[in-house]
């Protein structure tokens, strides 16, 4: 009869000593708070949240430029980030905390808004596994409190800022070059004033007149010899 009492009231025991999961009571965050707009066109909008993943050292799993997603995994998350739910044993109620193991994942959605804009929203999960006395650990899924994704925005507002179009410049002339045509353009007048100007026909009247044109004034001189006066009468 005592071993009887005995193992009800270890049975009584234990059930105060398990532990109860309360799921999270946090509730998702609101919409504002997991999108923003900005004054980039779809494709550059894409580069920019690249970049922002890139710099948080996310590792893409997934990505579809065509639908505008890009499935990131991130690193372990904390109570600040998430609700997880709380426990309830023995020694009273307190939060679960994520466990090692815990997982975080990011889904940015990039759609154009225009020809100029584009908006872009994060999504965030968190998952652990939670350890409840007397059970085995169990997967939940957490409620994120809308930091990170806030965090994760205002880093694709700043490289919105810094993503631009790569500007193609003209190649400049070497000086070289940009000093070949004046020197060609200087030298052209020297070159043609260097040569001898030929004879034209009035030059060649001057040095030699025709028979037929003898006794009259070329040039305002005369081609006839000089002879003596005639005696005066």
């Amino acid at each position: 009869m005592f071993g009887v009492r005995a193992s009800i009231l270890g049975v009584i025991a234990a059930l105060f000593a398990a532990g109860c999961f309360y799921p999270p009571v946090t509730q998702p965050p609101p919409d504002e708070q997991q999108e923003v707009v900005i004054a980039l066109p779809y494709d550059l909008a894409w580069d920019a949240v690249s970049t922002v993943i890139s710099q948080n050292a996310f590792h893409v799993q997934a990505q579809d430029m065509t639908n505008g997603i890009i499935e990131a995994v991130g690193p372990r998350f904390t109570l600040h980030d998430a609700d997880c739910g709380k426990i309830k044993s023995v020694v009273g109620t307190y939060t679960a905390e994520p466990e090692p193991n815990s997982s975080s994942v990011y889904n940015f959605l990039v759609r154009p808004r225009g020809p100029e804009a584009s908006i872009v929203k994060v999504r965030a999960t968190f998952n652990s596994s939670v350890k409840v006395p007397l059970h085995q650990a169990t997967d939940v899924d957490c409620v994120s409190h809308g930091i990170q994704e806030s965090d994760l925005l205002r880093e694709v507002l700043v490289a919105a800022k810094q993503t631009h179009r790569p500007a193609f410049a003209k190649p400049k002339a070497s000086p070289q070059q940009a000093a070949s045509p004046a020197r060609a353009q200087s030298s052209a007048p020297a070159t043609v004033r260097s040569q001898p100007r030929p004879p034209s026909s009035i030059d060649k009247a001057e040095g030699e007149v025709p028979a037929s044109m003898r006794g009259f004034s070329l040039n305002g001189r005369s081609n006839m010899p000089d002879l003596p006066a005639p005696p005066p009468h």
